[in-house]
């Protein structure tokens, strides 16, 4: 469950003295607490390092290394590499250097530190990567760490997209197939594949970084770039790869000195929308309380027919004589795939909702609401699909109608695309 967490406190902290946020800091102002970081990462101080630039590092410093370093649960070693990955994106070669020695002062290996930078290639492109990898090279060389360097690919032309299969599908699910469908010639497919090939067949599988930390990579990659569409999808990635919401917030105000206030700004505001929709889904009612307003009892889980539904439903027959009834309910968000009722003559499907609130949809036409006591009759051979609305429960009787040579068509999902336009 996404606890409530109130990021306008950690902001307003930024302007003052940090300190309280910090394990061992208590009782440092930001000049000491920024030394103490600063001879670590750097081995220096804000004493001896200002320059011709005096008030500019004075700022600098003091701000990044006192103020935002005590913020959150995050180690020296992830804060260097979530900066890291930040450089690498905007492509500011002389810091990245900087900071690639700051992430080996600050304890990551050279390996932890390459497979940072090669996780932005998928984000960024390649001849971005190419750049900071040339400048890591350059650290390594300098500092006799080459025999450090090993392969860490854990994939073959094989098993790759399987791989990469195993690691996206629990968490992204077929989002991009949805998206990409319908360009031209089908290229679409292809696209999918490449992101499941590439992104997480190539670079994900690799040894060096866990899952989690890759997924908290991503996050300081999109802040910086400023995707906030993508970045939404990928806060909730995170959530499930086991970073907690606080860890994905101090992520993200990490990397703000770097990026700037509005694009940190703007993925703090959608971490808050995540954490929004996470607070209205624990709102919802439970199984239990939605049982008891409801005249039919629910039934076991709809096992057999799960891979045509997204999300949990529930069946149990009402009549199994004369006319066979069933009573099916959705969880909120629940919907069943696009499908076809087949006939030779006669057939089709009656629905009858007796609890929650629901949709309908025939292929072409707008969704209609279902509420308690509405009657749906649905012609055999209509490509049509029902479920509950995104923050409802929902239950329907369904009737078969009689006919000839009947059958079940089923077709491919309800797109979270077509499904978010509900209300």
């Amino acid at each position: 469950m996404i606890k409530k967490f109130c990021i306008t406190v950690l902001l307003s902290a930024l302007m003052f003295n940090l300190s309280a946020f910090a394990k061992g800091n208590k009782g440092m102002t930001r000049q000491e607490i920024a030394d103490k970081n600063l001879e670590i990462l750097f081995n220096i101080t804000t004493k001896n390092n200002n320059g011709p630039d005096k008030d500019f590092m004075d700022i600098l410093q003091k701000y990044i290394f006192g103020e935002v370093f005590p913020v959150g649960d995050l180690d020296i070693k992830t804060r260097e590499l979530l900066t890291v990955t930040s450089l690498t994106v905007m492509q500011t070669l002389p810091q990245l250097k900087a900071h690639i020695n700051g992430a080996l002062n600050a304890g990551n290996t050279s390996i932890e530190i390459r497979e940072t930078i090669y996780q932005c290639a998928p984000f960024i492109g390649f001849p971005k990567t190419l750049n900071a990898i040339s400048v890591f090279n350059e650290v390594i060389k300098e500092r006799g760490l080459e025999k450090e360097l090993k392969s860490t690919k854990t994939t073959n032309e094989n098993n790759r997209y399987k791989k990469g299969y195993e690691i996206q599908n629990p968490m992204y699910g077929d989002e991009i197939v949805q998206n990409m469908k319908g360009l031209p010639n089908d290229m679409g497919t292809d696209v999918a594949r490449y992101l499941t090939e590439v992104c997480f067949g190539d670079f994900y599988t690799r040894e060096g970084l866990d899952l989690k930390t890759r997924e908290l990579m991503t996050i300081a990659i999109l802040t910086t770039t400023g995707n906030t569409n993508v970045l939404k999808s990928h806060i909730k990635g995170n959530l499930k790869a086991g970073n907690s919401i606080e860890t994905i917030t101090a992520a993200i105000i990490q990397v703000m000195p770097y990026v700037g206030f509005p694009n940190s700004f703007a993925a703090l505001k959608t971490v808050k929308d995540v954490m929004n929709e996470g607070e209205k889904e624990n709102k919802l009612q439970s199984l239990n309380d939605y049982q008891k307003t409801i005249m039919f009892p629910i039934g076991n889980k709809n096992d057999a027919y799960a891979k045509y539904f997204i999300g949990q439903s529930y069946i149990i027959p009402v009549s199994t004589e004369q006319v066979k009834i069933y009573n099916v309910t959705f969880e909120p968000k629940c919907r069943n795939n696009w499908h076809i009722h087949r006939a030779k003559s006669g057939g089709g499907q009656m629905l009858i909702a007796v609890g929650g609130r629901g949709y309908y949809q025939e292929w072409g036409k707008e969704p209609i609401e279902m509420k308690t006591g509405d009657v749906i009759n649905i012609p055999a051979n209509v490509k049509h699909w029902h479920g509950a609305a995104p923050d409802s429960w929902f239950s329907h009787l369904a009737v078969e109608v009689d006919g000839v040579e009947t059958s079940n068509e089923w077709l491919e999902p309800v797109t979270d695309e077509e499904y978010s336009k509900l209300k």
